[in-house]
């Protein structure tokens, strides 16, 4: 379990750039996301699309660069918005003078240019156009958590004056999907915000956004600088307008006036589409408007900073969980940790939602990774429970009846061979006179005699729950109260003990008329305190009992034969019986006793003996 939690928190910590493990990571986290998305109405921000309709209306694109001026005009103008972000790169002049308003529109009004940094190693590295980064709103940052950009695709240099430009440029993962943005992007030492970022720190923003809160934003992204967005809303979330709503003024002022603004593109043609957790597509700037949304609840406070970072929530959680369970797999059942582990993946799971909800960078699927194999190290405790326990019931298999192992088995006995001290009621029986009749038979007469006898003997043991404790030779001694505890063990003696009276005697019968030798069992009966379990050697195990008792039953076992009855009870067993048809047959004092002892039998017991035959 050591070896396992260390494993876990290490896995914590490995880079992002092991790809081992992404897959289960993507497999936990993006059911997260869709789960914990919100359906509630964004309603800080819209999205402008360059919509098919729009395009379809306006003209084909790319449209006229008066034609972007109008709409952005008409955006920080009529409508009111805050700021603009324009997820679109022009990287090269087209009409002088609808260039010429763009260059002034990001002078002077709230207008966010785009240009989109490249991550992917090219050769040649792809560098296009004149890429824009005085961003002085983002020196307080720090630059050594930007992410590494190989090249760049930015306007034409006639828009190498805006004053707020924002990178657009994401890297996907191995599967093709969005999950992670990088808040800065670095080019030779040069750093450029992402386009929703850009949009909060630009000077030229109406309202203004504090370059404090912008500070903490940035301050400590999730490892190689990527941030893992939380997508907070469902696409369903956000205010969506074609762009020739708002060219043509059919769009309702209210739901843009005092609202961040992004520009993009659902049209197919313009081949700007994005996969992500909540969808396998959506527009590209659907992403910005997730990242944008999350931005503004970390500004507004809305889903305040973790106290720590998620690798030690997730590290913390895991040591305490896996300590939890090694403290209880020394004191609890095996199987019963099964549920208990399911209980802790469905609480993982649960702040490991949390945990996504916060921006959090931590791996989901370590401590998961760390559960299956505490699921396996409990496999593997239940196996060898199972395994001893099967060797203890293999071995009894030679003591009790198999209705007893199936008790046993239910009631999963902890290792009953251990010798523990126990209330028991002890059954001796033999043959009276074995060595005379065997001495008169045949060899394998006498073996036919003693087998036959000694089945008499046990069939009654074994159907009343007894435990064979030994064979005797011509006899057998078996006890009740162990292994299970038996509130009735005496009358589960004596109702043996009265059976193989009857076994005998009809044993006797069939053998009278098939001109043979009966043969009288005498037993004794006695109930008291004894050590019982594995008294053996390293040699050979052997469960058995050892007490007063076990001596008193022989010696009422040979007192027998100087009475006329067949079974003689024990002053203990009788008065543990309490059966009103016990009556005392004899007063004894019992070699080793100092006290003479009533002897009890059943009035109504017939002889082991059929009618005729003697003693």
């Amino acid at each position: 379990m050591a070896l396992i939690a260390a494993a876990s928190s290490a896995l914590q910590w490995w880079p992002a750039s092991i790809k081992a493990l992404d897959g289960i990571e993507h497999l936990v986290k993006d059911p997260l996301h869709r789960l914990i998305a919100s359906d509630e109405t964004e309603s800080r921000l819209v999205v402008i699309d360059l919509d098919e309709d729009s395009i379809a209306a306006v003209g084909p694109w790319p449209w006229p660069r008066s034609r972007i001026a109008d709409l952005l005009e008409a955006l920080v103008g009529p409508y009111g918005a805050l700021a603009v972000g324009l997820d679109v790169v022009f990287p090269s002049p087209a009409d002088a003078a609808g260039d010429a308003r763009l260059a002034a529109l990001s002078d002077f009004a709230p207008i966010v240019l785009a240009q989109a940094m490249d991550f992917v190693v090219r050769s040649p590295a792809l560098v296009s156009g004149e890429a824009v980064f005085a961003a002085p709103y983002i020196a307080a940052t720090d630059s050594r958590s930007a992410v590494p950009a190989t090249g760049y695709m930015a306007n034409h240099a006639g828009l190498a004056k805006a004053r707020c430009v924002g990178n657009i440029g994401l890297q996907p993962d191995d599967d093709g999907r969005i999950r992670r943005v990088p808040l800065l992007a670095q080019w030779h030492g040069q750093v450029t915000p992402l386009l929703p970022l850009a949009m909060l720190a630009c000077p030229l923003q109406r309202g203004g956004v504090a370059g404090g809160s912008l500070a903490g934003l940035v301050s400590n992204p999730a490892a190689g600088g990527h941030w893992e967005l939380p997508f907070a809303r469902q696409w369903s979330s956000y205010v969506v307008i074609p762009a020739r709503a708002i060219l043509d003024g059919s769009a309702p002022a209210d739901l843009v006036r005092n609202r961040w603004v992004l520009v993009g593109s659902s049209a197919l043609g313009l081949n700007d589409r994005a996969a992500t957790p909540l969808a396998a597509a959506a527009a590209g700037v659907m992403v910005h408007a997730a990242a944008m949304t999350s931005l503004l609840d970390r500004v507004e406070d809305r889903a305040p900073a973790l106290p720590m970072d998620g690798r030690w929530i997730a590290t913390l959680w895991t040591l305490l969980t896996l300590a939890a369970g090694a403290w209880a797999l020394g004191r609890y059942k095996a199987w019963w940790l099964v549920p208990a582990t399911v209980g802790v993946v469905a609480s993982w799971l649960g702040l490991a939602a949390w945990l996504v909800g916060r921006s959090a960078h931590f791996s989901a699927s370590a401590p998961l990774l760390a559960y299956v194999l505490m699921l396996f190290v409990i496999s593997v405790e239940l196996w060898m429970t199972q395994r001893e326990q099967g060797q203890i019931l293999r071995s009894f298999a030679a003591y009790v009846a198999p209705a007893v192992l199936d008790q046993m088995l239910r009631q999963g006995l902890n290792n009953p061979m251990l010798p523990q001290h126990r209330e028991i009621t002890v059954l001796s029986a033999d043959m009276q006179d074995y060595t005379g009749l065997t001495n008169r038979s045949s060899l394998q007469d006498a073996a036919d005699l003693t087998r036959e006898f000694l089945q008499c003997l046990t069939q009654p043991i074994l159907d009343h729950g007894g435990t064979l404790d030994k064979y005797t030779g011509d006899g057998v001694v078996a006890f009740w109260g162990a292994p299970l505890t038996q509130p009735d063990h005496a009358q589960c003696a004596l109702r043996a003990a009265r059976s193989i009276v009857d076994n005998v005697r009809e044993w006797n019968e069939a053998r009278v008329r098939e001109g043979k030798q009966p043969a009288r069992v005498r037993i004794g009966v006695e109930g008291g305190s004894v050590l019982v379990g594995d008294l053996g050697t390293e040699f050979r195990r052997t469960y058995t009992a050892v007490g007063d008792c076990i001596n008193a039953a022989s010696k009422l076992q040979a007192v027998a034969k100087t009475l006329s009855c067949d079974l003689v009870v024990g002053p203990v067993a009788a008065g543990l019986a309490a059966d009103a048809s016990l009556v005392p047959v004899a007063s004894v004092q019992l070699p080793g006793h100092n006290e003479v002892s009533v002897l009890w039998s059943f009035s109504s017991l017939r002889s082991s003996l059929p009618r005729g035959a003697s003693h």
